[in-house]
């Protein structure tokens, strides 16, 4: 993907070296744009050995070669305006075109994305909140201000702005208004008020399942027990028990539901306060219940539901995912092998499951994987 990022003079445009790092890291190829107030916070120089392309400037501008406006307009599958000013979002509302990054902005035919950054007087200002309204603009977050104000006007994270941008240009009409329901990782059971029941789960297939969902345009809810740093427009909800899976998962009823955390089959029996050492004796001895079965809870609810089970028998694991698939009535499941990939890893390889079909998803990075799964869910 070609992606255009233009800087504005702000103190936040330290996050922009972040932001790019992040696109670099994808494969993506960066170019840079830069209005002459940003070079008094940073030197083009910073932004070439990032991106390793000539940073277009009013200095840089030629027409014997493609650094300049028009053809940096035309290279670009998505132009990001990272920090915006208050001047710039002001100007570019209006079609004001008085620098480079403003004619790149009305030259360009990709969508642009903008990240106002603005002290908090300017950001509220009637005239700045037209221009943010009538923008696509990723809203500002509020703290403390460089110019020691506090309030709104903070530039977004830039994985914020990276999983905006990523959905910006991937989009698909599908998942347009579809809400999808994912959960992550692994419930816990009281044992008592300082104990607990629980496993490994770390989270992380289910959070690479919410951004790539987020990516493709779906409204997501992310349901887990694990903390996961994602933009704000995903929905999260903190729970713990299977209970407090199942209470959310009702609450939101979803048109999908992506059953990716561990439930623990067996929850001990709860004792309020703190068993003390001294009264349980040398052997602590647990009763245990049965848990409940979310999937098998809602096996009577019409929204999609896709499950995902963990084994390490692999000479059984495919029957035994059919198993489930037929028995908690699922649209599709995702079998996982742990005998190639433990809890906590960063890479899976999952068979997806349907009725009528298998398909195998090689080892490969979880966010790689995740894309796959949201692809056949997408035909099931």
């Amino acid at each position: 993907m070609n992606v255009l990022i233009g800087v504005s003079g702000s103190i936040a445009i330290y996050k922009t070296c972040e932001l790019i790092r992040l696109f670099v890291k994808r494969g993506d190829n960066v170019k840079v744009v830069m209005t002459p107030s940003s070079e008094k916070f940073i030197t083009p120089l910073t932004f070439e050995a990032l991106t390793r392309n000539k940073v277009l400037t009013q200095n840089s501008e030629s027409w014997s070669n493609n650094v300049n406006h028009i053809d940096y307009a035309k290279w670009a599958d998505i132009f990001i305006i990272a920090p915006a000013s208050a001047n710039t979002l002001n100007k570019a509302y209006r079609g004001i075109a008085d620098n480079l990054l403003l004619q790149v902005y009305l030259a360009t035919k990709a969508p642009t994305l903008f990240a106002p950054a603005a002290n908090t007087n300017m950001y509220l200002h009637p005239t700045t909140q037209e221009a943010i309204k009538n923008l696509n603009c990723i809203e500002a977050n509020s703290g403390l201000l460089a110019c020691g104000d506090e309030g709104i006007g903070k530039m977004a994270e830039p994985e914020e702005i990276f999983l905006r941008a990523l959905r910006e240009v991937n989009k698909e009409d599908f998942w347009k208004n579809k809400k999808v329901v994912v959960t992550a990782g692994g419930s816990i059971e009281k044992i008592d008020d300082v104990r607990f029941i629980s496993n490994f789960s770390s989270g992380k297939m289910g959070e690479a399942l919410a951004k790539a969902f987020y990516i493709k345009g779906a409204d997501v809810t992310l349901i887990s027990s694990k903390e996961h740093n994602l933009t704000k427009e995903i929905k999260q909800i903190k729970v713990t028990s299977a209970k407090d899976y199942l209470d959310a998962i009702l609450k939101e009823n979803p048109d999908y539901l992506i059953m990716a955390a561990a439930i623990v089959d067996y929850k001990p029996k709860y004792t309020p306060g703190k068993l003390k050492k001294e009264h349980i004796g040398k052997k602590m001895i647990l009763e245990l219940d049965e848990n409940i079965d979310i999937l098998k809870s809602l096996k009577d609810k019409s929204f999609k539901k896709i499950g995902f089970k963990a084994e390490r028998d692999e000479k059984n694991a495919l029957q035994y995912a059919k198993n489930a698939l037929n028995k908690k009535n699922l649209d599709a499941i995702c079998l996982n092998l742990l005998t190639k990939n433990n809890f906590g890893s960063d890479e899976n390889e999952i068979i997806f499951i349907t009725k009528n079909k298998e398909i195998k998803f090689n080892q490969d990075k979880k966010d790689k994987i995740a894309f796959k799964v949201v692809d056949a869910i997408k035909n099931i």
